[in-house]
């Protein structure tokens, strides 16, 4: 057995359940380039290994490799650009950053694919690197832009150029474009994962640690973690599927809080069934499996659970603010005028159904599901204002307090107080006598309120979203005494 078989032995050994996609690559890529394929497709669902497995096998083989996260890239010309500075940089060849004259030796880069391939023909024969390099494409049909039109001239990379030592290996999820000629080309295609199969694998790699130097690496603690990750995956397998990420990142997770009875002492490591048993609240939490692995584009930061406590805090504009985008958020903007009219506020009260095309009717429209169940909506700022404006006005204690209850009329001055307040208070206006921007910002900064922005310049507009839940907007309300419940009834 020589050294790349036995390198190959290893790897089958440290990444379990991919010893197909092991042989099919070594037979496809070799160390020699006049013996591998000018290309290969590595194919298969999201979270299955592909990326793994492809480049832990090309530095068991000790080939050089430049990996392109092609995801990351917003355009394709970033994409071409990216992949002969990153060819460049793994050869191995010293060099210093891209400058004006390798701009004029090498030409503009990324306008198209051609500039690409005499680049590097160019890098190449001015180096004398004829090493077997290979150019790994990852998540190449994630591309912010489309890459249809590259996908093929990809595959065909030896065929339009003098290079025969430079493989490419294009790393997909979903489906090859149909215009692109592929059956010429080696595919190695990545199965998902059964139940069985993740079981396994979590349970040879354990993520997660007690912190107690008598507990950890020991028998006893792999066996905690193999019986602990079986109850997730036995728990959450029907929700995440075979993404072996998600059931990670949710054995990580909950790890923390499930060990907490063994690190305060009050039972072992042996008693599993009784750890589990006190913590079956933990495993029926809606948000382990709504929160993880989603992301807010405006931020990049994973969805946080809002306490509240954190609003609980936060003075009296801001709290109406986020009341107000609440409303905005999970309401329907063709019922604005009727709850929330400027002349006569209207507290709205859910009218019976006695229709009787609404009792008749057999399957539930979009109409008949509470807003509240529903993901929110961004919104103009001004929807959110003029909310705010109305629901301030009426419910706000500094606005709202009179004397005619105690003082019953006795005196005319009296009278032409409570006039003077009622007109006073018609004509106030929120945005003028509270700075709303810099509550704004720090709603936004904590994260109670996410922003979007359009890409379109002469539309260019931001929008709202509330991101707190129902339970910590009936909270709030409650704390200004604004029936909340009432605005959130549709017909």
């Amino acid at each position: 057995m020589d050294e790349s078989d036995q390198a190959l032995v290893e790897l089958k050994k440290q990444i379990k359940e991919r010893d197909v996609q092991f042989d099919l690559l070594n037979a496809f890529i070799n160390q020699d380039p006049s013996l591998s394929s000018d290309a290969v497709i590595v194919q298969g669902y999201k979270a299955v290994g592909k990326s793994l497995v492809v480049t832990k096998f090309l530095e068991a083989l000790n080939i050089k490799y430049s990996r392109i996260n092609c995801d990351e890239c917003i355009s394709k010309k970033i994409l071409l650009q990216k992949c002969f500075s990153r060819f460049r940089k793994d050869s191995g060849i010293r060099h210093g950053k891209y400058s004006k004259n390798d701009y004029l030796r090498y030409g503009s880069i990324g306008e198209n694919f051609s500039n690409l391939l005499s680049a590097v023909e160019q890098f190449m024969d001015e180096r004398n690197y004829n090493q077997h390099h290979v150019l790994v494409l990852d998540r190449f049909d994630q591309c912010m832009e489309s890459t249809r039109d590259l996908f093929g001239s990809f595959l065909r990379f030896r065929e339009q150029s003098r290079i025969k030592s430079l493989t490419v290996i294009i790393i997909i999820s979903g489906e090859v474009p149909k215009d692109v000629a592929s059956l010429s080309i080696p595919h190695v295609y990545f199965d998902e994962y059964s139940e069985s199969q993740i079981v396994g694998i979590l349970q040879d790699n354990q993520l997660a640690k007690f912190g107690i130097d008598e507990i950890d690496d020991t028998p006893s603690s792999a066996d905690f973690w193999a019986k602990y990750a079986k109850v997730i995956v036995d728990l959450f397998f029907e929700y995440t599927g075979s993404d072996l990420n998600l059931l990670k990142e949710i054995c990580i997770r909950l790890w923390d809080r499930f060990i907490e009875p063994i690190k305060e002492g009050r039972l072992m490591v042996s008693d599993f069934i009784k750890i589990y048993k006190e913590s079956i609240d933990l495993f029926t939490d809606d948000n382990i499996i709504t929160n993880s692995s989603i992301r807010d584009f405006s931020t990049l930061e994973e969805e946080k659970q809002i306490d509240n406590g954190n609003v609980a805090d936060l003075p009296l504009h801001s709290k109406f603010f986020l009341l107000a985008s609440y409303l905005a958020s999970y309401g329907n903007p063709r019922g604005d005028l009727q709850k929330f009219s400027k002349v006569k506020l209207v507290k709205y009260k859910r009218r019976a159904l006695t229709s009787p095309a609404k009792i008749k009717k057999a399957h539930m429209l979009k109409t008949d599901i509470d807003n509240r169940l529903l993901s929110p909506n961004y919104v103009d700022l001004e929807r959110i204002l003029a909310i705010l404006a109305v629901i301030y006005r009426n419910y706000a204690p500094s606005l709202n307090q009179s004397d005619k209850d105690e003082l019953l009329y006795i005196d005319d001055e009296i009278v032409a107080r409570e006039e003077k307040k009622e007109l006073e208070k018609s004509k106030f206006t929120l945005t003028k006598n509270t700075d709303l921007n810099n509550q704004i910002a720090t709603l936004y900064s904590l994260g109670l309120l996410s922003k979007t922005s359009s890409s379109d310049i002469l539309g260019a507009k931001i929008r709202w979203k509330c991101n707190i839940n129902w339970p910590t907007a009936e909270s709030l309300a409650k704390m200004v005494n604004f029936p909340i419940a009432e605005y959130l009834i549709e017909d």
